[in-house]
């Protein structure tokens, strides 16, 4: 076994397949491959490949702690050589009555979440320091607070969409869909105390807050207080929350205590953020936009703030603005008017926003001459009879209010106003907010000396033309990518993928992905005179596109 060479051996390994937990109680499986320990002894080659596979990337639980650290007890300190990646995953403790019928009765107590979280914050940290203290092999370390869950949940009863309350002890069922999503909603949320017990820590150059299942009610006030015991970290990754049906009132706290902590963020070691706000858009678009904001107020909206705030920082490389982020349609404006140099070192910016605005407006509005014209429009001709005939079908339909076919209303409080119809029908730019964003960001970029790729994107995945309520006759969709010659849009072997990309490399490129949509002239005019006179100007057709069901991976086939 001495003699075999050692890449025969790693793709002996390789065989061995990795199992990835279905939920946050299944963790056991994704530890390791757990086959291979017992193969340890064969030969001290065969041993330390064995490790070196095992501990390079670990996923543990807060209540796995000390077995994590008698992994790397004495001699075994040399496992830390192969250690580069930390998936932690919190344990929280049993909320009241852990066995009753749903959430309303299941009430948390966030105090003792609170003091748990925190227990383990400091524990883990200081697991972390004695083996930075003691290692003398340590490779850079990503460290991931991956997400939480309560032991409690496997024995929970689990409600469903049509019957969130489960019948208790063979009796009827208690409380409504309604109630359940409001206790939820009125849940609170547990935060880091008793910070000073958390040590410093050298090694750890990449952190990740994912914020799954129960760790997305953890309060934001945690960033400051962590990211200050992480004095050499590179790239940060952070996801916060932000719900419709949560009410205005408690969006705009989460926004606000968000921004507070995202603005303490400092220091010439930062190279790379990334903060993703996972959200989905509005189902009904007649409803009253949430206001955060005053007209003519956006130096005050949270995400201007913090996007002018980290300007400041002087080696931040890469900035990505994930999720479609409720935005002012000044946002670009603090760094045009900028006084002095913003984002000296930025190469890569990507923005994905909403369609909403947080001054209370839309960036889109209804193309109702389209719609008009397709009525008397033999090709729309079957299409609207079909809609007719729905329409006579669901006239009377009341008994379904809480179905997926009907939108909840939701205003200042996290209790529903109203149930109403799915109607999503902006499809066509507004020239009141559309056209000054777009102008304000080609300012911007102007200003960004180092500035190698900048990705604008409506939304947060692949939009279908057909996003807009599926509704055939008009569409929503869209991209603006402006890339540096010698730039590639996507990694080697990311999406989405443009192999004709590749014949313009020497140039710099901008690229529209409007659909159906023709951009105004003068916005065309100041985006072409960034890229210059030798830039190369596409207009991606949304026919020439071929996707997967999941919308993963994507590949534009058209000639450009």
């Amino acid at each position: 076994m001495e003699k075999i060479p050692l890449e025969i051996l790693a793709n002996i390994l390789e065989t061995f397949p990795l199992v990835y937990a279905a939920s946050a109680s299944d963790i056991s499986s994704t530890v390791y491959r757990r086959q291979l320990a017992q193969y340890t002894a064969v030969s001290r080659a065969w041993k330390a490949l064995i490790e070196r596979y095992t501990f390079k990337s670990l996923t543990i639980t807060t209540n796995e702690l000390d077995a994590f650290a008698a992994l790397f007890s004495g001699e075994n300190i040399s496992r830390r050589a192969a250690l580069t990646t930390l998936n932690v995953i919190f344990v929280l403790p049993k909320p009241q009555n852990a066995l009753g019928c749903c959430p309303v009765v299941r009430t948390l107590d966030r105090q003792a979440d609170s003091f748990e979280f925190s227990a383990s914050v400091a524990k883990l940290f200081t697991i972390l320091a004695d083996l930075e203290a003691r290692a003398t092999e340590k490779p850079l370390l990503l460290l991931s607070f991956l997400g939480a869950y309560r032991l409690s949940e496997e024995q929970e009863p689990k409600g469903t969409e049509r019957v969130p309350c489960m019948p208790p002890y063979g009796k009827g069922r208690q409380h409504s869909r309604r109630e359940v999503m409001e206790a939820n909603a009125l849940s609170g949320q547990f935060e880091l105390v008793r910070e000073e017990a958390v040590p410093t820590l050298q090694g750890i150059t990449s952190f990740e807050f994912r914020g799954l299942w129960a760790l997305s009610d953890l309060k934001p006030t945690w960033i400051p207080e962590i990211f200050r015991r992480l004095s050499g970290v590179q790239s940060l990754l952070l996801t916060t929350k932000d719900k419709y049906e949560d009410g205005r009132n408690s969006r705009h706290a989460q926004r606000e205590c968000f921004l507070a902590s995202a603005c303490s963020l400092a220091g010439d070691h930062l190279r790379e953020i990334r903060i993703h706000v996972p959200r989905n858009a509005m189902r009904n678009e007649r409803l009253p936009v949430h206001k955060f904001i005053e007209n003519n107020r956006w130096k005050e909206e949270s995400w201007s703030r913090m996007f002018n705030h980290f300007a400041s920082l002087p080696n931040l490389a890469a900035l990505h603005l994930l999720g479609g982020l409720v935005i002012c349609p000044e946002f670009f404006r603090g760094i045009s008017d900028h006084s002095g140099t913003p984002y000296p070192s930025l190469r890569e910016f990507e923005l994905q926003f909403s369609a909403e605005t947080a001054d209370g407006r839309w960036f889109y509005e209804g193309d109702n001459d389209a719609v008009k014209k397709s009525r008397s429009d033999p090709e729309w001709k079957e299409y609207w009879e079909q809609v007719e005939e729905e329409e006579d079908e669901n006239e009377d339909d009341t008994g379904s209010l809480d179905s997926n076919l009907y939108v909840r209303a939701f205003e200042d409080e996290p209790f529903r106003t109203d149930v109403v119809d799915d109607d999503r029908f902006r499809s066509r730019p507004d020239a009141a907010t559309f056209l000054p964003f777009l102008m304000d960001a080609a300012k911007a970029v102007s200003r960004l000396d180092n500035l190698q790729k900048l990705i604008l994107k409506l939304g947060n995945r692949f939009s279908r033309p057909q996003d807009v309520r599926d509704f055939p006759i008009v569409s929503r969709v869209f991209e603006l990518w402006y890339l540096k010659a010698g730039t590639l849009r996507s990694p080697k072997g990311a999406y989405p993928s443009l192999p004709g990309d590749a014949a313009y490399l020497d140039r710099n490129r901008i690229y529209w992905r409007v659909d159906r949509w023709q951009p105004w002239d003068e916005m065309q005019t100041e985006w072409s005179a960034i890229a210059g006179q030798d830039a190369k100007v596409v207009f991606l057709a949304e026919d020439r596109w071929t996707y997967f069901s999941d919308d993963s991976i994507w590949t534009y086939e058209g000639e450009f």
